[in-house]
């Protein structure tokens, strides 16, 4: 007996195969039952993972990249997951908001489910796009994992290093593990830029010189549970990161040649920061009658910051310019949220509250001395909705939002609504169309608040606005996907509207050039993409290939730019018992447009072959290997100060790398409930005076 189910995952079943035409197979004893892998669900996509996916991956994110969803871009040279149109992707596990770390700690065999919310309600902030893994529960006590990502190139270090414990006993639950990244290399900086001053134009431009960067991060985490399946779950994590960059990315060497000068300058810039971020997270969670849940968060954060930075201009032996600054800060926040679920008929009933209130101190030392005192709270209470009637779906919510800010006497306090509506629509099982729209306030970053002034060199200025303003932004997108046995299309059409966005603005005063923010007009980006996917060969072979465009428009208090950009994405993966292959590439290297900046992202060509066994598995590959120079370019368009900056580099082109993971279980069986929310708060707040 054969069953088509339209179900995230059905239980006491047990997963067998899936087949080429895309359909899930699943034995309940006698009875048959096929699921389709990718289930529309109005308000998100439920990807089931197949067999073989699950077989050939080695952590939870080396499984999102072979499952190859539609605007997500997995980067494992960076280690970050992304999404097209630079919106940030909000990572979670049975609910739960948890690090790329954590992420790249899951054993792929645990994972019954991801749930993609590429069109998050309010109560995800932000969030241009959830992946939240939902995890089958594991009968073993304990397991710990590991893996180790490295360069093999001598002049370039690229490390990313992981390992995991988890154990059990009775009721309760412990698990830890850490992080560690560095990113070592050096590149050349260079520019060519222009000051239109009123009587008179200077042209400067800068030849470089490699510069080394060295960038580390770790971030680590300890994690106690106590709960009762059913009744009540108990869990409190301590969290640890460290930000340490010995060498910034904006460090530079220079000639600098200029318009009124026959003589050149040396240029010397050097950026050093490190960040402490300890935060403690409690969590409760009471199961109640008749399908009723409440759910409690605190979470406290102290945040450590240093920054120091030299810049010299010298002429000869001569120094002309030179500029020293010294920044520490602390911050203290607190996060707490309490959220009401109930399940009413086909539909679901949450609501929510929450608030963050910081106290941030930032001392400004140096040629930009100030000691800046930051007070900011914002509170959220929501409520929505989420139903289904026949082949229409729909979820509805909205949220009341304040925002208040001071510093010395500059206060601000705004209240606003948040509406967002989606409705959904399947005629049949292999089409879907989707609609969603929603109204967002944008609060103004801390650091753009910050009534302070940080000298970028001779000519330029970098100054926080204590004026600024929250603004609104409407996200509208129109979603069609159609499934036909080895093929499937995902096609987006969206439009981005933002009246009185925040945006950087050049001012001359003084005989200088001020960097600061602004309240603009109006930014406006409309994409369409199309993803393709074929799977031509069972789940052996996985190709997709996503052309799009992208346009944008920004309409400043005294300018207008327009941007358009095609680019073109593919993902390939093949398997054949246990080796592996996977490529990936993104043409031209991304692009953004704000304000009047161009900024175009890394280019992204990696080939990777490998071995996997259930313990462990071994890769090797190739990062960008069709090109000898690795290049970044952005451009800002001002009208006073237009810049062309240059960034290239030989070590980061033909980069070898290697990658190794293993996973041991053992122990008794236990049974363990997640949490389903949990924040964090990673703002300094520091306003840096370094060039862009």
């Amino acid at each position: 007996m054969t069953i088509l189910l339209c179900m995230a995952c059905p239980s006491h079943a047990q997963l067998i195969a899936k087949d080429s035409t895309g359909v899930m197979a699943i034995s309940l004893d006698e009875v048959t039952i096929k699921a389709r892998s990718v289930i529309e669900k109005g308000d998100r996509k439920v990807i089931l993972p197949t067999q073989n996916q699950l077989k050939i991956s080695s952590s939870g994110v080396d499984l999102l990249s072979r499952l190859q969803l539609p605007r997500i871009t997995v980067d494992i040279m960076s280690g970050e997951i992304t999404t097209s149109g630079n919106g940030e992707v909000q990572l979670r596990i049975n609910g739960v908001q948890v690090t790329y770390t954590e992420v790249s700690a899951l054993n792929p065999e645990d994972i019954l489910r991801i749930e993609y919310h590429d069109t998050p309600g309010v109560r995800y902030g932000n969030a241009s796009a959830v992946i939240d893994y939902i995890t089958k529960t594991r009968k073993t006590g304990g397991s710990i994992r590991g893996g180790a990502f490295h360069n093999l190139s001598s002049d370039r270090t690229s490390i990313d290093d992981m390992l995991s414990g988890r154990y059990n006993y009775g009721k309760s639950e412990i698990s830890a593990n850490i992080r560690y990244i560095q990113r070592k290399g050096d590149w050349t900086r260079e520019y060519d830029e222009r000051f239109i001053f009123p009587d008179k134009e200077l042209h400067r431009q800068e030849t470089g010189e490699p510069t080394l960067f060295n960038k580390k991060l770790l971030t680590s985490n300890l994690n106690y549970s106590l709960q009762e399946k059913g009744k009540y779950l108990f869990n409190a994590q301590f969290r640890y990161t460290l930000q340490d960059n010995p060498a910034g990315y904006e460090d530079r060497k220079s000639k600098l040649y200029a318009s009124d000068s026959d003589i050149p300058l040396s240029i010397y810039d050097h950026t050093k920061e490190q960040n402490h971020l300890p935060a403690l997270d409690l969590y409760y969670q009471q199961d109640m009658k008749n399908n009723q849940r409440l759910i409690f968060n605190l979470v406290g954060t102290y945040i450590k910051s240093s920054s120091t930075r030299i810049y010299q201009e010298k002429q000869e032996v001569l120094t002309e310019t030179d500029l020293y600054s010294d920044i520490t800060g602390k911050k203290y926040s607190l996060i707490a949220e309490g959220i009401y679920e109930k399940k009413i008929g086909q539909g679901t009933l949450t609501g929510g509250i929450r608030h963050i209130q910081s106290y941030t101190n930032n001392q400004y030392l140096g040629n930009d001395a100030m000691d800046v005192i930051l007070k900011q709270a914002e509170s959220y209470a929501y409520a929505e909705y989420k139903g289904k009637i026949q082949n229409w779906g729909y979820m509805a919510n909205i949220a009341f939002n304040r925002f208040y800010y001071s510093q010395k006497n500059n206060r601000s306090e705004k209240y606003s609504l948040q509406p967002s509506f989606l409705v959904s629509y399947s005629p049949i099982d292999n089409l879907h169309f989707r609609y969603h729209i929603n109204l967002k306030n944008n609060a103004p970053s801390i650091a753009y608040l910050n009534d302070v002034e940080q000298s970028i060199d001779n000519l330029q200025i970098r100054r926080g606005n204590p004026n600024l303003k929250s603004f609104h932004s409407t996200i509208q997108d129109f979603n069609t996907v159609l499934n036909v046995g080895i093929f499937s299309i995902d096609a987006l059409l969206s439009y981005k509207y933002e009246k009185s966005p925040i945006m950087e603005s050049v001012l001359y005063e003084g005989e200088s050039f001020i960097h600061t923010y602004e309240n603009q007009k109006s930014f406006q980006h409309l994409a369409a993409e199309v993803t393709f996917k074929i799977k031509p060969w069972k789940e052996h072979i996985s190709l997709s290939v996503t052309p799009g465009i992208n346009r944008y428009i920004s309409t400043g208090n005294n300018y207008l730019h327009t941007y358009t950009l095609k680019e073109l994405r593919i993902n390939l993966d093949a398997s054949y018992r246990n080796w592996l292959l996977s490529f990936m590439t993104i043409t031209p290297p991304n692009r953004y447009v704000y304000g009047e900046q161009l900024m175009k992202g890394e280019l992204m060509h990696t080939l990777m072959i490998g071995y996997k066994q259930p313990a462990w598995s071994v890769m090797a590959g190739v990062h960008n290997p069709f090109m000898k120079t690795y290049r970044s370019e952005n451009e800002n368009w001002s009208a006073l100060n237009p810049v062309k900056s240059d960034i290239h580099s030989t070590n980061m082109s033909n980069t070898f790398v290697v990658k190794v993971n293993f996973n041991l279980n053992f122990g008794r069986q236990y049974k363990s409930t997640n949490k389903t929310i949990q924040n964090m708060d990673t703002d300094s707040g520091i306003l840096q005076g370094t060039k862009d």
